[in-house]
């Protein structure tokens, strides 16, 4: 189970950095994983109190189930998102209301964030908890700008960070579908709990097929266009 809460929290500090990547100005970067690695210190007591192995060790089917949930809500929201940014790129920019609810990346990041933290202090057993704190915050700094503006020089097309974070959402829905039936095998015995996942899978199933099927009719349409172009 550890492995499949490392894979969600990876998919959160991706999202983390494509929104970070995604802010022009060099003041607004710094000033986001500043904030976010202030937040992480201020929690740090909080993930003190709590045992990483008991943790993992307590997650039962409904956990599952409720992550399961959070991965899908954030992966539909995320990709409507997604495809308001691609759709600015080829249009009218939308307006800031619409751009601000474009920009958001759910909260599966803050949710990451708080997991490593957790495993930070369960690996650096020989540390006061401060220290760890401390050099978690900065190791938070340092690799989000460094990340955040290889993405940038990486993938110099917004359109680009933009389908990549797509994909980083059907991902989170797939992921979650994958919960779900792990879910269901854990508690066939469990007609309550087999009820009510039921519907759950099917719905993120259909979405993941849904959101592969927009992003692949995106691509193509997306050659035809150049096809065009190049015929002109």
């Amino acid at each position: 189970m550890e492995t499949v809460l490392d894979i969600a929290a990876g998919t959160g500090v991706v999202l983390f950095l494509l929104a970070t990547a995604f802010i022009e100005r060099a003041w607004g970067r710094v000033l986001l994983v500043a904030l976010t690695a202030a937040a992480v210190y201020a929690l740090h007591p909080l993930a003190v109190q709590q045992s990483l192995s008991a943790f993992i060790d307590s997650l039962d089917s409904a956990d599952i189930l409720t992550l399961a949930a959070v991965l899908t809500l954030d992966g539909i929201i995320g990709c409507a998102g997604a495809t308001l940014l691609l759709r600015a790129g080829h249009g009218r920019p939308p307006r800031w209301f619409r751009r601000l609810a474009a920009q958001q990346v759910g909260v599966v990041p803050l949710l990451a964030l708080f997991y490593l933290e957790l495993k930070a202090f369960h690996v650096a057993t020989e540390w006061s908890f401060e220290a760890t704190a401390v050099v978690l915050c900065l190791a938070i700094v340092a690799a989000g700008l460094a990340a955040s503006e290889a993405l940038r020089r990486l993938l110099p097309d917004r359109d680009l960070l933009a389908e990549l974070r797509l994909l980083v959402h059907v991902g989170q829905v797939a992921l979650a579908a994958g919960l779900t039936a792990f879910a269901l095998q854990g508690t066939a015995a469990n007609a309550a709990v087999a009820v009510e996942a039921g519907p759950h899978g099917v719905v993120a199933g259909v979405a993941a097929a849904g959101m592969l099927f927009g992003y692949w009719s995106h691509r193509r349409r997306l050659r035809r266009v150049a096809g065009q172009e190049s015929a002109r």
